[in-house]
């Protein structure tokens, strides 16, 4: 019986440490802010003049202030250009309207993500969480149909002939 608890209670630590990575991830950890604000927008036009945007920003992770890229705004042409000149790097920054000043993102300690299909590698997401919940059914599995322990049955005590 007490391995059976044991196996129980490991099914419960791992499902815990599966939902805190999950909720820790999604940037719905205690102390965490779930959007991200846009300080910054630079666009970049290629030879085949197709524009190219970089944005950075900041947000909270675990309390503390995070700042760097913010990858997947989507920046549209008509975003006002605040300078004419380009920067070293031959971007001009646009200014940020309101509506797209506060996405909701994932994010780590150095970068976030926009919840946009041009930031995020979708196809990812769904194999990520088939391949969680595959393993913690398998552990589920191997728990409740595991070896048990064998009863050990007192032996009878023998006499010997004298």
């Amino acid at each position: 019986m007490h391995a059976v608890k044991m196996r129980w209670a490991a099914i419960v630590v791992v499902g815990l440490a599966l939902v805190g990575m999950l909720s820790w991830v999604a940037g719905s950890w205690p102390a965490d802010q779930a959007r991200a604000t846009v300080d910054h927008c630079y666009v970049t036009h290629d030879r085949l003049e197709a524009m190219h945007s970089r944005c950075v920003g900041n947000w909270t992770r675990g309390g503390r202030g995070r700042q760097g890229p913010i990858h997947g705004v989507d920046v549209q042409k008509s975003w006002k250009v605040i300078d004419d000149e380009p920067n070293s790097a031959y971007e001009w920054e646009v200014a940020v309207p309101a509506s797209a000043r506060q996405p909701r993102v994932l994010a780590d300690t150095r970068q976030a993500w926009t919840l946009s299909p041009r930031a995020l590698p979708w196809v990812l997401v769904p194999a990520g969480l088939v391949t969680l919940l595959a393993a913690l059914a398998w552990l589920i599995t191997a728990t409740v149909r595991g070896p048990r322990p064998a009863h050990s049955v007192p032996a009878e005590p023998t006499v010997a002939p004298a």
